[in-house]
Order: structure tokens, then C-alpha cells, then sequence
């Protein structure tokens, strides 16, 4: 299995999503890893982006749900 994995990261409020290579998560206990080929960025990820979401995570962070 990869190591290393693309993700679209949040390094600041307000500014462009950054395209980086990110270490694979661990799960945890109870936990799966799913192999992503694609995805999307819904609007509520834009919201976690700009920071005017009321759920204010600590950047850097990966959003998305």
C-alpha cells in the first residue's frame, strides 16, 4: 500500500485549496481505510475553506465529509 496519498489541503482561511502529498492515515481500532480514485468538493467544503462553517477545524486540515 501507497505511504503517501494526494489531498486537496486547507493551509490558510480564505485561500485556494493546495493539491499536496499527505502521509496515509492510520485507522484506528473500528476503523477501515477506503481507496479513493475520485472525488468531489460540495459546497459545505467551501464553507470549511473560507472558514465560515460553524464547525472551525485548526488548519492545516483535509477538508471534506
Amino acid at each position: 500500500m501507497n505511504k503517501t496519498m494526494k489531498a486537496a489541503v486547507v493551509r490558510e482561511f480564505g485561500k485556494p485549496l493546495r493539491i499536496e502529498e499527505v502521509q496515509v492515515p492510520r485507522p484506528g481500532p473500528g476503523d477501515i481505510l477506503v481507496k479513493i480514485e475520485a472525488c468531489g468538493v460540495c459546497h459545505t467544503d467551501l464553507h470549511a475553506v473560507d472558514g465560515d462553517w460553524p464547525v472551525k477545524p485548526n488548519p492545516p486540515f483535509i477538508p471534506g465529509h
